[in-house]
């Protein structure tokens, strides 16, 4: 049989034993939380440690970047304070060439003076209308004689190949050929 002191006992026992798991359950409680402060803390450590990495870095590039813009700018000066030396002396700096492109200039400072040469207008064309001429290769062409229409039509296989070389492979020298004949005559009535 079981004593009344432990019949009493029972919901003593009992009201401690959830006061315990109450307690337990508090205690786990605070100890997870206290586990996802500290993850918080550490993430929140990392990101900082990260951003001010990200912000020394930019400090860097920048001070890199400033040094290199002062440079720059004292090389455009120098090259001004240069180019003006030049224009005051009246003449031109010289600029460098390959020898293909100094020896494709001496074949094609003259073109021929036949019968055809002395029919040919001695005014200038707008080479630009050509497509794929542009100001720089405009320039370069009447640099090198050809100013009309006409000069770039009449050029011969034998003078392709050699612009070639000075004007490199991408520019369709045959396909300006056949466009400046097609320009000339719309100009002029005639052919080249």
């Amino acid at each position: 049989m079981i004593e009344p002191l432990t019949l009493a006992a029972i919901p003593f026992l009992m009201l401690v034993a959830g006061a315990g798991f109450l307690l337990g359950w508090w205690i786990r409680g605070r100890h997870i939380t206290g586990r996802e402060l500290t993850l918080k803390r550490n993430f929140d450590n990392r990101v900082t440690a990260v951003e001010d990495d990200a912000r020394h870095v930019l400090e860097r590039v920048k001070a890199d970047s400033d040094v290199r813009w002062k440079r720059l700018e004292a090389e455009r000066d120098r090259l001004h304070a240069r180019l003006s030396r030049f224009e005051a002396s009246g003449r031109a700096p010289a600029r460098p060439q390959s020898a293909a492109r100094r020896a494709g200039k001496e074949r094609f400072r003259s073109r021929p003076s036949g019968s055809a040469a002395a029919q040919a207008p001695r005014e200038t064309d707008d080479l630009k209308r050509i497509k794929g001429i542009g100001p720089a290769f405009e320039k370069r062409l009447r640099e090198l004689g050809h100013k009309t229409y006409r000069d770039i039509a009449l050029w011969s296989a034998r003078d392709i190949e050699e612009l070639g070389e000075g004007f490199g492979a991408r520019v369709r020298l045959t396909e300006w050929s056949a466009r400046a004949a097609e320009l000339h005559r719309g100009k002029y009535g005639a052919e080249p």
